[in-house]
């Protein structure tokens, strides 16, 4: 059992009230913050009428700060992909003109699982960084995601360049 003179708070329990008293300091909590980069999807020439499928890849990039909270720093997070400009909820179309040329975007390379909204076109992938202490702020880390793509074989449509432009959504 330690004694203390009247009127004295030890050294450790000044440390740690200090520390309580900092962290339950409004304006000084920190919040998530997250970005999302995307390298552009091209799929090159889909040969018409009748052509061979094309598969093409992109890469997304989550960087986020997460939070400090209980001596930890991280953020899950879930990114989505809308269904575009041209399409619907799983059936993604690409235009030139009134010519459409349906693609798929896909979480895995065997491209079987469709990356979508959260919705009918297919579920969210997801995600978590989890990053060091530098005093008590958290560093930013990133993730780094593979986007596949497919143009099914066996379309016949016109001549053009095909475009679409899909919005990638981060919820954290």
């Amino acid at each position: 059992m330690t004694f203390h003179r009247r009127g004295r708070i030890p050294r450790t329990a000044k440390l740690a009230f200090g520390l309580f008293a900092w962290l339950a300091m409004p304006g000084l909590a920190q919040a998530h913050s997250c970005t999302v980069a995307a390298t552009p999807l091209a799929f090159g020439t889909y040969a018409s009428p009748g052509g061979p499928r094309v598969d093409s890849q992109a890469g997304i990039t989550v960087t986020c700060t997460p939070a400090y909270l209980l001596l930890a720093c991280s953020v899950s997070y879930t990114l989505t992909i809308s269904h575009g400009q041209h399409g619907t909820a799983g059936n993604r179309q690409m235009a030139a003109g009134a010519g459409r040329l349906g693609y798929g975007l896909f979480s895995d390379a065997a491209r079987s699982v469709p990356w979508g909204d959260g919705g009918a076109a297919g579920a969210g992938v997801g995600g978590n960084i989890t990053t060091s202490l530098l005093g008590l702020v958290c560093l930013q880390g990133l993730q780094s995601h593979t986007l596949y793509a497919r143009i099914p074989a066996g379309q016949s449509v016109p001549a053009g360049t095909y475009g679409d432009q899909v919005m990638v959504t981060i919820t954290y």
